[in-house]
């Protein structure tokens, strides 16, 4: 969107085609969120302007001798979002990508009715009312208009994204609302200390830890275990204590990566571990991570007690150290 920087930067960049010499440049600078970015505008004929886009704390770089954009009185031709593409032999950019040096581009203030945001799975930009998900290199007007043909799969992505982030806008509010429902009925059963109107699976509605930990200790983790399909993944005995890893799935809608695929889900693993208290027999549960390993890796590698006991009390070396009593 044009702001009043960026139209003194446009002005600037059209006196330089017009009355500049072949090799003159002008430097410009992004702001805020591209502090080590710039910008280099040189005019390369009577008619073209080459952009060059580079990171102020490494001058030298091979990638930064190549143009990121053409500019002629006309319009912008932008060839690549990406500046820094370490080996300048790299396959063209995918449809859709974060395209960061685009972003500081459009970031100068120089051209107006244009948008671009990340939504979900992709970069969409808005041009004059257009929405395309990213593509280069794309060419455009100072007014924002896009030039040329569009691609086919800019057009599909766009579209989309733009579903897919309506379903999962819907799939949270229907959650916001469950989550809503169970929490008031929680405060009416514990006002006239009638639980009735309450089910096992609504456990699974609420998104705060310590409701649910307060709904699942009202009707017992066997009650709402008996309820789920779940697996027991390993029994163990350790000290005369009885436990269980258990694993099953819980009922929430997102996304899951599978060799860079990208898969809606209706479920996610849980992996918990059940302890048995030797003298009442009672059971609780602890939630375990399904991965003690890494909280960034969504692999589901967690497989025995050993390991979720280990990971519990912070073990070194995922070995679980038995307590000794002191006497």
């Amino acid at each position: 969107m044009n702001t009043r920087e960026g139209l003194k930067r446009k002005e600037k960049i059209l006196d330089l085609l017009k009355d500049g010499k072949r090799g003159d440049m002008v430097t410009f600078y992004p702001g805020y969120g591209y502090r080590w970015t710039a910008f280099a505008f040189i005019k390369a004929s009577n008619k073209t302007i080459n952009v060059y886009c580079y990171d102020r704390s490494w001058y030298e770089r091979a990638d930064h001798k190549v143009p990121v954009a053409n500019i002629t009185k006309d319009h912008v031709k932008m060839l690549d979002g990406r500046y820094s593409r370490g080996n300048v032999t790299d396959t063209k950019p995918k449809i859709g990508e974060y395209s960061y040096t685009f972003r500081g581009f459009l970031n100068l203030g120089m051209i107006d009715n244009v948008d671009l945001k990340f939504l979900r799975q992709g970069t969409l930009v808005n041009m004059n009312g257009t929405t395309v998900a990213t593509y280069f290199p794309i060419k455009f007007n100072w007014e924002g208009e896009l030039i040329g043909r569009i691609p086919k799969k800019a057009k599909d992505m766009a579209i989309h994204c733009i579903q897919e982030d309506r379903k999962i806008k819907n799939s949270n509010a229907r959650s916001n609302y469950q989550n809503t429902r169970v929490v008031r009925l929680m405060r009416l059963a514990e006002s006239k200390n009638d639980w009735s109107k309450l089910k096992t699976s609504d456990v699974f509605c609420l998104t705060n830890v310590a409701k649910r930990t307060e709904l699942l200790e009202h009707f017992g983790v066997e009650t709402v275990l008996a309820t789920l399909d779940h697996e027991v993944v390993h029994k163990d005995e350790i000290d005369g204590r009885k436990y269980e890893l258990l694993r099953f799935q819980l009922p929430r809608t997102g996304f899951a990566w599978n060799e860079g695929v990208r898969t809606r889900i209706e479920t996610v693993p849980a992996t918990y571990l059940k302890m048995i208290n030797p003298s009442t027999g009672e059971s609780c549960i602890e939630g375990i991570p399904n991965n003690t390993q890494s909280t960034w890796r969504t692999e589901v590698t967690t497989a025995t007690v050993q390991e979720a006991l280990a990971w519990r009390d912070d073990d070194p070396a995922g070995k679980y150290v038995v307590p000794v009593a002191l006497t």
